[in-house]
């Protein structure tokens, strides 16, 4: 394969992020690259502390001059072992610091995407840059700072080599370019391998969280054997560029080994005849020997730093780009306050239009008083979710302006103005955790007290009581030792137990039954009492706690007016219930 140079600025793109993080952990990066120095100056003083000794003793000089050096060998000794701990402590401190601040900023981005970017991005390619994507940055960064000792010490021992003997010096420094090109010939051949790889791996993320996340629906419908052959072609193309990797290291590492292996035939043969014409002693043989061997091992790490250094890159070029994705939904920079009022919510010639394009609200004038209630109706796909999301800015207007008491949900800092919008969802999605913490998710400073007049409200506390641990029963992943009832309820209570100005209910009883709901509608006809109320609805039984009732159709408001008044007097709002069943 030859190089791709379609990746060429992807892969600029992440040695820049490379670069920045090295710079994020200026101390750190310090240290270890000084263990490194210091592990790399007694490397270089041993092979002479050798030379010098060995030559002490063919000349046969007195033990009296031996010894001395032979304590410095020791010390030399002692000293590479604490450079060499130095170097690979904070080498790997800067590598999982690194790892783990990555994360955390990629986790705390991923929270601020608006749901637009959530909508077109897979959890498997998330997960995917948080995890094999940073563990191939974690593993370059390690050896980064040895790297660069590498470096000054190719120079280095090159001069020392040239100063030992020139004509033998000049001989061993050739390898040092044709290291370098090869490792550099590798890199460019594998550039494409491992963009690929990486993005393979976050598709095979992907199908895997598919999978697991929609299980039921995969053994209810017998089709674990499709989904494992959609993994099994995944896995194929992971292979495929891994193996297409693993064929340019078989073609190129042997070049790493044959190189110096010739290097070291050509000092050989040089180097000997130079003794023996008296050009050189044996003792500086033996201490460039030494040189010579310092010099190889370098040059073969430092080669396997550039030739993975593509395949970081590509990970490091992924996660740049989701870092360097601005949410769709910004902050406003100096915040207005929300002013004290009942709750009115007024919509202002608005529209609305997804990324791609798909227009769903156009010039929607609507106003919601302080204090009521309204049902949303429409069919499938008339913009009844779009309306109620736009609220609390899960997205935000393509023109027009929505405002609660006056100021523009836009100028509001999105704390405030979702500690006041309140929302439940219909699909009810409670976390691993106890029941009591999943409604606290509405408001993590409620008191206990709190949550349980929350659950009274939404008819959850009875059943809650019944099990064994109470309001500390561990619900399973998703709430799935719940019913759909139980479920609706606890969502239900998280959204009230924080008392907000505006409730949104996102058709949030169209998972209980008939009882039940009757037991949810008296609740909400009391928590509905004196706050304003979204509703989108689809049951008649819900429509009857609404105050009026907004008829959306084709993305317009087409009616207004009490849930019994339309009926009279809209055919079409009539044809769309009767459509839709709803009971």
């Amino acid at each position: 394969m030859v190089e791709d140079r379609s990746n060429l600025g992807d892969l600029r793109v992440g040695v820049a992020l490379l670069l920045r993080v090295i710079m994020r952990y200026q101390g750190v990066v310090a240290i270890s690259i000084l263990g490194a120095m210091i592990w790399m100056a007694m490397i270089l003083s041993i092979p002479y502390l050798v030379g010098t000794i060995i030559d002490l003793v063919v000349t046969r000089s007195g033990m009296s001059e031996v010894w001395p050096l032979l304590g410095l060998l020791l010390i030399a000794g002692s000293i590479q072992a604490v450079g060499i701990s130095l170097r690979r402590f904070f080498g790997f401190k800067l590598s999982y610091r690194a790892e783990a601040d990555l994360r955390n900023d990629i986790f705390t981005h991923i929270q601020r995407m608006a749901f637009s970017f959530h909508d077109v991005t897979s959890t498997g390619a998330l997960m995917a840059r948080a995890s094999s994507d940073l563990s191939q940055l974690r593993l370059i960064l390690a050896m980064t700072p040895i790297t660069v000792a590498n470096l000054v010490m190719f120079f280095v021992v090159t001069a020392v080599l040239i100063v030992i003997d020139p004509v033998l010096g000049l001989t061993a420094s050739l390898m040092v370019p044709a290291l370098l090109y090869t490792s550099g010939r590798f890199a460019g051949r594998v550039v494409g391998f491992s963009f690929d790889l990486q993005e393979r791996l976050s598709q095979l993320s992907h199908v895997v969280e598919e999978t697991v996340a929609g299980i039921e629906v995969v053994k209810s419908y017998g089709q674990e054997a499709h989904q494992q052959r959609r993994l099994d072609r995944e896995a194929e193309t992971i292979y495929d560029a891994a193996i297409g990797m693993a064929k340019q290291r078989a073609i190129h590492r042997p070049l790493f080994e044959i190189i110096p292996a010739l290097g070291t035939v050509a000092v050989l043969a040089v180097g000997g005849i130079r003794v023996l014409d008296g050009a050189m002693t044996f003792g500086e043989f033996v201490a460039f020997m030494q040189y010579l061997a310092v010099m190889v091992l370098p040059l073969l790490i430092t080669g396997w730093f550039f030739a993975n250094l593509p395949r970081a890159a590509a990970a490091a070029a992924r996660i740049d780009e989701l870092l360097s994705t601005a949410p769709d939904i910004q902050e406003p920079d100096h915040p207005e306050r929300l002013r004290s009022g009942p709750g009115e919510v007024r919509f202002n010639h608005v529209s609305f239009a997804y990324p791609d394009g798909t227009a769903v609200l156009s010039d929607v004038n609507l106003t919601i008083p302080g204090g009521t209630s309204v049902g949303l109706v429409g069919a499938t796909g008339a913009g009844k979710s779009t309306i109620a999301h736009l609220i609390p800015r899960f997205y935000d207007v393509s023109s027009g302006s929505i405002t609660i008491d006056g100021v523009d949900v836009r100028e509001l800092s999105l704390d405030e103005l979702r500690h006041e919008v309140s929302v439940v969802f219909q699909e009810s999605y409670l976390f691993s955790a106890s029941i009591a913490e999943n409604i606290r998710v509405g408001d993590p400073m409620a008191s206990d007290d709190s949550v349980r007049s929350a659950a009274r409200l939404a008819k959850a506390h009875d059943f809650i009581c019944g099990f064994p641990d109470g309001y500390e029963t561990v619900v399973g992943e998703r709430g799935s030792t719940l019913s759909g009832g139980q479920r609706q309820r606890v969502s239900l209570a998280r959204g009230v137990v924080r008392d907000p100005r505006v409730l949104i209910l996102d058709d949030a009883t169209s998972s209980v039954d008939a009882i039940v709901e009757a037991e949810i509608q008296t609740a909400l006809a009391q928590v509905m009492a004196g706050r304003t109320t979204v509703i989108i609805a689809h049951r008649t039984s819900t429509l009857a706690l609404v105050d009026n009732v907004a008829f959306i159709e084709d993305g317009a408001l087409v009616a207004f007016g009490p849930h019994d008044e339309l009926l009279a007097t809209v055919p079409r709002y009539a044809a769309v219930l009767a459509a839709q069943v709803i009971v």
